[in-house]
């Protein structure tokens, strides 16, 4: 029989601080209605210090991604590999198939953001997800006046912790992602999916988390968790996950431009 592992009420209450700090942190594309003051400074990347080998000859650096190998039940998990010197987005730009994905969060203003956050884990859609869009979505999403729903799309792709695929495999149930809005992800089959996206590579690591390659494009509007279609048993993660003293967001409505 499956088992199912229910998420505690510290992780719940853990998980569901962390993308809301997560929200609020990610700034706010200039122009749109919501405005935010300051920008996070990327840190500047720290020079390789690892000792040379034996014989003169230097270590090389641990790989950004590992290819998934198919498990028992056919869920996709990583390879044992050295730990990702790279951030998330760094593994997005080595990989090749994220063009698309990677222009979407520059448009939004998103790339810096999941440059800096610490622990993060990414479900990201392939250029042939994207592709797989009515050309006139893509358009829409991708015009500038329509930047903040974009945002929020890109952002339903992102939960504030990072998590394997052992967490996933043989539960059921919502999650909490940086759009404040709980994605369905389904351990109990044959492979891992995410709402109805299927991921077909997961645990890459990186440096501040993990990338799961889904081959589908997830819209927070059509959740299964949104729409009552998901079990009530959650997926464990870790419960220290949270940012501290995170502040309730403000759901005021933006007055209209004159």
């Amino acid at each position: 029989m499956l088992r199912t592992r229910l998420l505690s009420a510290a992780a719940t209450v853990s998980l569901l601080a962390a993308g809301t700090a997560f929200a609020q942190t990610a700034p706010i594309p200039h122009g749109s209605a919501q405005t935010t003051t300051g920008q996070t400074v990327m840190p500047s990347a720290a020079p390789d210090s690892s000792p040379p080998r034996a014989g003169g000859q230097p270590d090389s650096p641990a790989p950004i991604a590992a290819s998934g190998t198919t498990g028992a039940q056919g869920e996709v998990s990583g390879a044992d590999t050295p730990a990702a010197s790279g951030t998330v987005v760094d593994v997005l730009r080595s990989n090749g198939q994220f063009a698309t994905l990677l222009s979407a969060l520059d448009a939004a203003q998103l790339t810096e953001t999941l440059t800096t956050e610490s622990a993060i884990s990414i479900f990201a859609p392939t250029d042939a997800a994207f592709a797989a869009l009515p050309e006139a979505e893509r358009t829409r999403l991708l015009d500038p006046a329509n930047v903040n729903e974009l945002r929020q799309l890109l952002l339903y792709h992102v939960i504030v912790a990072d998590v394997n695929s052992s967490q996933i495999e043989g539960a059921l149930g919502g999650v909490e992602t940086a759009a404040s809005v709980q994605v369905q992800l389904d351990g109990t089959g044959d492979a891992i999916k995410v709402d109805n996206a299927t991921v077909t590579t997961a645990d890459i690591d990186a440096s501040n988390g993990t990338v799961f390659i889904i081959d589908r494009v997830l819209n927070p509007e059509t959740s299964l968790v949104a729409s009552g279609d998901a079990e009530e048993t959650g997926v464990p993660l870790p419960a220290d996950s949270a940012t501290p003293g995170a502040a309730t967001p403000d759901t005021t409505a933006p007055k209209p431009q004159s």
